[in-house]
């Protein structure tokens, strides 16, 4: 057996101490975002995530995207108010629940 990889088992890089990092602000902001929303809309968000000036947020289904964008105002109020980065821009997308948990 060789050692290609103890670096990434002993992590001594910080990948995935990075990797965590990353991991936990998605899970974080996600939370945010669902308890922002008011609506039904809010259990079938799956994650949230800043690109630059663009949240991004991940659903399950198309039909709740409308609502999402719909509530846009509010969750960039609700958002700032709680600390984070004002968004410009807000993209939601449809994903796959059976990746997400």
């Amino acid at each position: 057996m060789t050692n290609t990889f103890k670096p990434l088992i002993s992590d001594e890089s910080g990948i995935l101490s990075n990797l965590e990092q990353r991991a936990k602000k998605v899970m974080n902001l996600t939370a945010k975002v669902r308890n922002a929303l008011t609506g039904p809309e809010r259990h079938h968000v799956l994650a949230a995530a800043y690109h630059e000036d663009t949240l991004i947020i991940t659903t399950d289904s198309a039909a709740w995207t409308a609502q999402i964008r719909f509530a846009q105002d509010d969750l960039r109020k609700h958002l700032s108010g709680l600390g984070e980065k004002t968004f410009i821009h807000l993209k939601v997308r449809v994903g796959n629940a059976r990746d997400a948990g």
